[in-house]
């Protein structure tokens, strides 16, 4: 085994299947890409991104149950069985393996704040020759908002031969469309933003066509995805925007992630992405502190007492540092230093009393060249999935180095209830990958409203401030310090389709075929409506023309034109004088 080509995550994963086998994987499986088998014959099997050389025949490694779904590229998706790994390490070609980690799901008087309707009018735009690309929860084929123009589906979560971008999944076309069903209803309601026929809460580019694949949420399926509709869109002639309303914080937080870089490779002239900056506005997921050199620095994050059965620490610091890591539980025990160990495995575990807490201090990050380690933390003592012990925490560091030491971290655990605490929080850098991407156009979220009435006629009222930046809204700039987001747009309190197979309370409903939802998931589909109608006029733009075209009708309330904020980005569209 070649421990230095897995990154610390996918490292983590299968150290605990060596030690513990098949139930060590239940608590990976919420967050990496693990696929339990469905039966005892079938091995456990993990979805990976393969960065290799570009032009490397991999062929061969299917005699190892390794299936790779693309024959070129210096990032690749694959499916393996877990013991493949090794085997996988060994080939020459392959420079690194990371993880497939599992994202999560991120109109009636929106149009008029940022004046969509006098655009429309005077331009005549509806998106019609544009291919409009969702990858979600999937769409209701059946809602009539709609009805004809839903080009294909490629079901991922179904049995099937897959297509040309991965051999999984099914594509469904024609009378074929009813198969595949939304049932969570998060897509619907983004493709009726972006896209949606309704005289009342029609969405932005209704002439648009789609091109849907339901995602299993794994990123690397959703690289698959990207690839798949500007695939199809090419096929077809046609420029496409692909929305993309999820994200996750297991990633370096500067564009440099697997998916981001496919995004980044994808994209060009008439091939948009548009991504969501993502809801962590209030939540103090991020942390961050500078340790001077040759001293100690802590950071402290809170544990929910008998809530939490696994915790993981994502964190990043410059190739010019050295840090060692320690953790302390909130029984005052302490885990050795451990310092960066380039050479061999660089995963240790150490069984503390009320604990068990494994650290993973590789050398730079090969694609960016900077530090990550992974801490996890598992409940102690002999019973297994026991819960973390709940207090307050402290990761310790120890700056070896002759320079001072900027550390990012950001908590992720099975409960989404892990956050920093006192002067470690930090609110800023809470845009991770898709969103990271730099030719992704990464969408913050207006609050254009705050009541709506509900079906059975009650008013209802969310807590947000009217006309101003949502504050659930995730904060840029990335780790890096590049600006994002890039734009803002109505997010809040957004009126779309109602998939007939998704269970929302009834508060949420304006009607059977309507619901009303917030969040920068609203906000960007609103963007990608947006960039179907420049498509339309100019299929050729590029992701930096389209950019440039928002920033100059963007702006930050009070603020001149370009002005940028980590919460605005450049500012709330104007559309009236594309």
């Amino acid at each position: 085994m070649r421990h230095e080509k897995l990154s610390p995550g996918l490292l983590l994963a299968y150290e605990d299947y060596q030690r513990e086998g098949q139930q060590a994987l239940t608590t990976h499986k919420r967050s990496l890409g693990i696929i339990a088998p469905k039966n005892s014959i079938k091995p456990t099997r993990s979805v990976v991104f393969i960065y290799c050389d570009e032009n490397a025949d991999l062929s061969h490694l299917s005699q190892y149950g390794i299936e790779i779904n693309q024959n070129t590229g210096s990032v690749r998706t694959a499916f393996l069985p877990i013991d493949s790994l090794d085997v996988l390490s060994e080939e020459s070609a392959v420079e690194r393996i990371k993880p497939s980690r599992k994202l999560k799901l991120r109109m009636d008087v929106a149009p008029e704040k940022v004046k969509l309707p006098e655009f429309k009018n005077n331009t005549g735009l509806t998106g019609k020759g544009v291919v409009i690309g969702v990858i979600d929860s999937g769409i209701d084929p059946k809602h009539p908002a709609f009805a004809g123009r839903i080009l294909r589906i490629w079901d991922q979560t179904l049995p099937g031969p897959g297509v040309a971008e991965g051999g999984y999944g099914a594509e469904l076309t024609g009378t074929q469309l009813t198969i595949s069903q939304d049932t969570d209803g998060h897509g619907t309601h983004v493709a009726g933003i972006a896209s949606g026929l309704d005289n009342t809460y029609g969405g932005v580019a209704p002439e648009a066509e789609l091109v849907v694949v339901k995602t299993d949420l794994q990123d690397a399926h959703i690289a698959d995805g990207v690839r798949y509709i500007f695939r199809v869109a090419t096929e077809m002639g046609r420029p496409a925007v692909v929305n993309l309303s999820l994200g996750g914080h297991a990633d370096a937080h500067d564009g440099s992630d697997s998916l981001s870089k496919i995004i980044d490779a994808e994209s060009g002239p008439g091939r948009i992405v548009c991504c969501a900056a993502g809801n962590e506005g209030n939540d103090n997921i991020h942390g961050q502190t500078t340790v001077s050199s040759k001293t100690l620095g802590t950071m402290r994050f809170s544990v929910p007492y008998n809530q939490v059965g696994i915790v993981w620490l994502n964190a990043w610091y410059s190739r010019d540092g050295q840090l060692e890591i320690s953790l302390r539980s909130p029984n005052g025990f302490v885990t050795p230093f451990q310092p960066i160990i380039s050479e061999g495995n660089p995963s240790k575990q150490y069984n503390l009393p009320d604990a068990r807490v494994e650290i993973v201090t590789p050398g730079p990050d090969p694609v960016n060249g900077d530090y990550n380690f992974f801490v996890q933390i598992r409940g102690g003592g002999f019973i297994f999935n026991q819960p973390v012990a709940g207090g307050v925490w402290q990761l310790r560091v120890r700056n070896t180095s002759g320079n001072n030491v900027r550390l990012d971290v950001w908590t992720l655990d099975d409960a989404a209830s892990v956050f920093f605490t006192g002067k470690s929080i930090s609110d800023t850098m809470k845009i991770g990958s898709p969103g990271a991407a730099s030719t992704a156009i990464t969408v913050a979220s207006y609050t254009s409203k705050i009541k709506y009435t509900d079906i059975d006629g009650i008013e209802r009222q969310v807590g947000l401030e009217l006309d101003d930046i949502s504050d659930f809204s995730s904060e840029g700039p990335l780790r890096n310090g590049s600006e994002k987001p890039d734009v803002a747009a109505p997010g809040a309190m957004i009126v779309s389709a109602l998939s007939s197979t998704a269970n929302f309370d009834r508060s949420m409903m304006v009607n059977s075929k309507f619901a009303a939802l917030a969040g920068t998931s609203m906000a960007t589909p609103f963007v990608t409506g947006l960039v179907a109608l420049l498509l339309q006029r100019d299929p050729n733009l590029t992701p930096e023309a389209v950019k440039d075209l928002l920033g100059q009708n963007s702006s930050i309330p009070g603020e001149n034109v370009g002005t940028f904020d980590n919460k605005w980005g450049y500012g709330l569209i104007n559309v009236e004088n594309l």
